[in-house]
């Protein structure tokens, strides 16, 4: 891993972008690593653009507003409009294949997922939607281990949901390993 990676989860509010970035920078704690994690919402609390900002790493940190990413996961139109352009020239731009269309000159690589489809019609519950794009991430980046993951998951979602969650998380982190080797 190097020193520092920074990521960005982007999206609509109503997506759980603020709890995908939350459950990742405290895995990524969890798992020994250092992070800091902030977040911005739009100018509604619902449907307004939303971003989770994470920055990891083993050494000290001191970037709580990047403006570059390492890693950009975005789950909507208007959040690929808008940070497309924030990302590292070598970094990974990860994508929710259904709701984003990328722009014909788009970075490489790029990995698609169609993660409300599966949540929706897979899993049955559209609501964790995010917990797919957080599996598939985490199994493209490598940056946070799966234990560590699935431990906060169970931790930081209602009780009662956790298998789904969980379900939804592996859904997600097999069909990211499936791109790793594909790509």
């Amino acid at each position: 891993m190097d020193a520092i990676t920074t990521l960005r989860f982007a999206g609509f509010g109503g997506q759980g972008i603020v709890k995908t970035g939350e459950i990742f920078g405290a895995a990524a704690v969890a798992d020994g690593l250092r992070a800091l994690q902030n977040q911005s919402y739009g100018s509604s609390a619902r449907g307004g653009l939303c971003t989770a900002d994470v920055v990891v790493g083993r050494g000290e940190l001191y970037e709580l507003e990047p403006d570059r990413f390492d890693v950009l996961v975005i789950m909507s139109q208007d959040s690929c409009n808008a940070f497309c352009d924030h990302l590292h020239p070598d970094g990974k731009l990860i994508f929710e294949q259904d709701l984003v269309t990328l722009p014909q000159a788009h970075h490489e690589p790029a990995f698609g997922v169609p993660a409300t489809q599966i949540a929706a019609s897979e899993l049955g519950r559209r609501i964790v939607t995010n917990m797919v794009m957080l599996g598939f991430c985490a199994a493209l980046t490598g940056l946070v281990g799966r234990p560590a993951l699935e431990r906060t998951i169970r931790g930081s979602v209602p009780k009662g949901t956790e298998q789904l969650n969980i379900k939804a998380f592996s859904e997600g982190f097999e069909r990211g390993v499936a791109a790793g080797r594909a790509g």
